[in-house]
């Protein structure tokens, strides 16, 4: 723990931090005019780097640099399935599948691509699982930088909540992506300093030789069907319950072109993975270092290890991986709600970037009431984020590889998915399907990878194929 004279560097660094990131975002709001593409894809002229920086900064947060750890400590190296291991796999599908040819349709948001594949109806209903699928995530944010302040600072919960709240949309509110890319160059390089200090902090003192045969310990044959079943729905969720977020696709619209879109997310994906090995390996030595502490392993961690300065680095560390997140997130959906939820003819009397802006204020907001809604509600709303999953992954694979299924196809597909999973969401079995009923004859299915399937079967089932576009040598017989 900090002392007296530490704490109060750590609350002047993180002021004089708050600072910058403002000043960042005012001096991007001055480019922003009233152009939504300038606002939410940075006027499609990022350089390379600069997209593999915010698609890094985006996804390696909060969850990454405690949540895993703390999973790894308790479960072993199945649980880092999700994350890294599924985000990273993300990542790179999105370069392989999606990159290339959602940049070529000169989309601002997931939900034009909807609308251009399957009509304005499918545009909103995909607005309507998307929007309300990112509240839990951006609250998991909010609370967990607010607890880092209670810790050290005596803040009580609620006040630190909106501390962050009001931190992490201002910059965000007055620059759209612009912003949080260039606060994503400042929030990443401290990320990856304080991450790696630590882990070599943790080797150090666990020494080398032990390191190595805790490490070769880890990796174990599954115990049985039900865990490999469990694995495989886990690493599904993370490669494949992202795709249709707005945050990926925004992050690598953003570029100059098709090919470094796709550049953009292969680099993201080979430096999460590298990145997110120090994490899982914090967890997996976290019992030579804490014995008795299964949670809050890397503050714990950091507490025994580093001291003064260094652990004013590592607090500000942990504060900019889930700023990083919590901006992209906030600006994501209320793109989303803006773009395509809202009718054109609000953006045409208010304005594009008002209209944003208050989207962007509207989604903070319902992120605050989650985080303040009880722990049980807010428990259901951190699990809505595989609604993307189940209700959106299908349509988004489908319109891309077989354009000529019909609009009801993607509809049903949609409501199947949703209306099937909802149910397991407010029962709390969030594993399996049927889990009371199927379980005890014997049958285990996962419920996020069955659903995905059982929503692919009405995708194909539904309604029949559209005539394909006649081609150039038709069109020219038939001008003969």
């Amino acid at each position: 723990m900090l002392t007296g004279f530490w704490t109060v560097v750590l609350a002047g660094s993180l002021l004089v931090y708050l600072l910058i990131l403002l000043g960042i975002g005012v001096r991007a709001s001055r480019q922003a005019g009233d152009s939504a593409e300038e606002y939410l894809l940075a006027g499609r002229n990022l350089p390379l780097p600069l997209a593999v920086i915010t698609l890094l900064a985006t996804w390696f947060g909060a969850g990454v640099m405690l949540t895993v750890t703390d999973e790894v400590a308790d479960q072993g190296l199945p649980a880092a399935t999700l994350d890294p291991l599924g985000v990273a796999l993300c990542l790179f599908l999105a370069g392989w599948w999606l990159a290339a040819p959602l940049w070529n349709m000169g989309l601002l948001t997931i939900g034009d691509f909807y609308r251009q594949r399957f009509g304005v109806v499918t545009e909103k209903l995909a607005a309507v699982i998307l929007i309300p699928s990112y509240f839990g995530w951006i609250a998991v944010q909010f609370i967990a930088v607010a607890r880092l302040l209670e810790l050290f600072f005596g803040l009580d919960l609620s006040w630190g909540i909106v501390a962050v709240m009001l931190a992490g949309t201002l910059y965000t509110l007055l620059g759209g992506l612009r912003a949080v890319v260039w606060t994503d160059v400042f929030q990443l390089g401290l990320v990856l300093i304080g991450v790696v200090y630590l882990a070599v902090a943790v080797v150090g003192e666990v020494g080398w030789a032990e390191t190595q045969v805790t490490l070769q310990a880890a990796v174990t044959e599954p115990r049985g069907w039900g865990e490999v079943i469990l694995m495989l729905d886990l690493l599904v969720v993370g490669a494949l319950g992202n795709l249709p977020a707005q945050d990926l696709i925004q992050r690598f619209l953003c570029v100059r072109s098709a090919p470094a879109a796709r550049r953009a997310c292969f680099w993201a994906a080979g430096g999460y993975l590298v990145f997110g090995l120090f994490p899982i390996g914090m967890g997996l030595l976290a019992t030579h270092v804490l014995p008795d502490t299964a949670t809050g392993v890397v503050m714990g961690i950091a507490n025994k290890l580093l001291q003064g300065p260094w652990m004013v680095i590592f607090v500000l560390a942990v504060v900019s991986a889930v700023l990083s997140t919590i901006d992209g997130a906030i600006l994501s959906p209320a793109g989303v709600l803006a773009q395509n939820l809202l009718p054109a003819g609000v953006r045409e009397r208010w304005g594009t970037v008002p209209v944003n802006r208050a989207a962007v204020v509207l989604v903070a907001l319902c992120s605050l009431a989650s985080a303040f809604s009880g722990k049980a509600a807010y428990s259901l709303l951190e699990e809505a984020y595989s609604l993307m999953l189940v209700g959106l992954l299908v349509p988004l694979l489908g319109g891309l590889w077989f354009p000529r299924r019909p609009p009801s196809a993607a509809i049903a597909s949609m409501l199947v998915g949703t209306v099937l999973w909802v149910p397991h969401l407010w029962l709390g079995e969030p594993e399996w399907l049927g889990q009371p009923w199927l379980q005890p004859l014997g049958l285990h299915l996962p419920l996020n990878l069955t659903i995905t399937v059982i929503a692919a079967a009405t995708f194909f089932v539904v309604g029949r194929n559209r005539p394909a576009a006649p081609s150039s040598a038709d069109l020219q017989s038939r001008e003969s």
